[in-house]
């Protein structure tokens, strides 16, 4: 059943259309579009059909007040606007063009100057997009680190590349694996948070190895254990140590046993 306080939101909705509508009009008298007053219009009629479930009223509205913000030069704000059109497409079950809105968003944060307001959406919307389009999620992770990267937050740039390495070691392109684990190993050193560069140095370990290279994974181990004190002082490392020399004896049992460790699982499903 239709809900009538819907149906006052969404008259109320087109009144604010209607009245901006004529702010945006020029006449003899009145040389130049009243934007400012546009714009107001235009946000108060989203929220109205936003309330009233009118995804798709608010979703065009939210694109067009962005393009009002743009050329008023407020950039901060028709993100803000184009995030509420990729959220009204999300209701609508269009994930791919969402995401698409989602991404101008983060443009525009990023042209604006609000790199961390781009990182923190890219990071948030990244997960949504896992199902639906793996490549979606990966481009999200990675734009947001290279933005954390420039506001010089290194430790959250390696966090966001740590999850773009992840999802990128489902697709099974496991050379950009290896080079993203590298890239998140380099910055962790950097800002000496050794005590997550452990995790990350058993990825690229087991990576290696599942991929038929003992030797790379042996010397990641050696040297890993020259560089960083707390890997080589770490209780995992000697079961770490276990397994390298099962696959060096290329014992496909001692292999499956010492594959068995708890951690392992924790490790690879993670």
């Amino acid at each position: 059943m239709f809900n009538l306080n819907f149906s006052a939101k969404i008259k109320e909705a087109e009144e604010h259309v209607k009245q901006a509508e004529k702010y945006l009009k020029t006449s003899l008298t009145k040389w130049k579009p009243d934007i400012d007053s546009a714009i107001e219009e235009f946000d108060k009629a989203c929220t109205c059909y936003r309330v009233a479930e009118k995804y798709e009223q608010c979703r065009d509205l939210s694109i067009r007040l962005a393009e009002l913000q743009i050329q008023k030069g407020s950039t901060f704000f028709a993100a803000k606007s184009y995030e509420q059109a990729a959220q009204m497409t999300q209701q609508l079950q269009d994930l791919g063009t969402a995401a698409k809105y989602y991404d101008k968003a983060g443009q525009l944060y990023a042209e604006g100057g609000q790199r961390d307001s781009g990182a923190i959406l890219y990071e948030r919307c990244a997960p949504q997009f896992q199902q639906f389009d793996r490549a979606i999620s990966i481009d999200f992770y990675l734009k947001g680190a290279r933005l954390a990267e420039q506001e010089e937050k290194a430790f959250q740039a390696a966090d966001l590349y740590e999850k773009a390495a992840m999802q990128v070691l489902r697709t099974g392109n496991f050379p950009k694996t290896t080079e993203l684990l590298e890239t998140v190993t380099k910055i962790l050193a950097q800002i000496e948070r050794f005590d997550r560069i452990n995790r990350v140095i058993l990825y690229r370990i087991l990576l290696k190895l599942f991929n038929g290279d003992s030797v790379a994974a042996r010397n990641i181990l050696d040297q890993s254990c020259q560089y960083y004190p707390s890997f080589d002082q770490w209780e995992e490392r000697d079961n770490i140590e276990l397994l390298l020399d099962a696959f060096d004896q290329d014992d496909k049992d001692l292999i499956s046993q010492r594959c068995q460790v708890k951690f392992y699982f924790l490790i690879l499903f993670i």
